[in-house]
């Protein structure tokens, strides 16, 4: 069966409570009937694993209680596509979300409302969450975490990085002046990564594809893409080949829209040298 983002989220769950144990792989694979291969294949969301499998992992590992049902839960809809997460799910979407960019081989993110959270500076960041309600002490905390996914574009083999970003996410004030100037001085310091391209939509540029909305598409080496869209109280993973084809099918055009590189850097350092009109 086809991985999915339940499967990439269970097999991180079942890899860190493996790894608080103490346990191998082969050890783990012993007590409960698996080949290394096997586990390595479920712990890396490739392989889709039966309830009676996690159960029979769980049951070694010495798991009970709500994370037992819980991620029996998970094992029992891993089988399903296009995964629509709210509420208590949202932290479970979170962590398949940081597995797909850990290994992703190419990340294509379009930013028409807000600069990509990979591309945020922290002040960017922390100005979103606390404009929106966000109590303090969890915006550093969200904060804390949304760097912490940044270190796939700058560890020792980054992954591939698009950026398509309108420009009417660097005309917003988020923060105040000197925030979006040291964002926009942030995103000049990224184009210049090999890894790196970011790609501005001029904001005289008519209607093109990323009106529809920001989305994330993550493309792996071993298994199908997937969409990542997030909205107020709910993210939502795409990986039915018929929805995830929707959006490779657009980039093109998408592309088509937004300004040269080499212009798209001019554009961008007229906001972080405070030139814009």
């Amino acid at each position: 069966m086809e991985s999915n983002a339940r499967a990439r989220t269970l097999g991180a769950e079942l890899r860190d409570l493996r790894r608080g144990k103490g346990l191998g792989i082969v050890e783990l694979g012993q007590r409960v009937g698996l080949s290394k291969s096997t586990v390595s294949r479920v712990e890396r969301g490739e392989r889709v694993p039966t309830e009676t499998e996690v159960a029979s992992i769980l049951g070694a590992m010495g798991v009970v209680g709500a994370k037992r049902r819980e991620l029996l839960k998970l094992a029992r809809e891993a089988a399903g596509s296009n995964w629509l997460g709210t509420g208590a799910e949202l932290p479970q979407q979170l962590k398949a979300l940081i597995e797909y960019e850990r290994v992703a081989t190419a990340i294509t993110e379009v930013g028409p409302l807000l600069v990509p959270g990979l591309l945020q500076t922290p002040d960017y960041a922390r100005a979103i969450m606390v404009e929106s309600g966000l109590p303090h002490a969890h915006a550093e905390a969200r904060v804390e975490v949304r760097l912490d996914r940044q270190q796939v574009l700058t560890r020792e083999k980054p992954v591939p990085y698009l950026a398509v970003v309108d420009e009417s996410v660097l005309r917003r004030p988020l923060g105040g002046r000197s925030v979006m100037v040291e964002q926009a001085r942030h995103l000049l310091a990224m184009v210049e990564r090999d890894n790196v391209t970011i790609r501005v939509v001029p904001a005289q540029r008519s209607w093109y594809p990323g009106l529809y909305g920001p989305f994330s598409l993550l493309e792996t080496a071993r298994t199908t893409p997937v969409v990542h869209l997030e909205h107020l109280r709910s993210n939502l993973f795409l990986d039915k080949p018929e929805d995830v084809q929707a959006y490779l099918d657009i980039k093109p055009t998408l592309l088509a829209a937004a300004a040269s590189v080499e212009d798209s850097a001019e554009l961008i350092s007229t906001y972080a040298e405070g030139r814009h009109r």
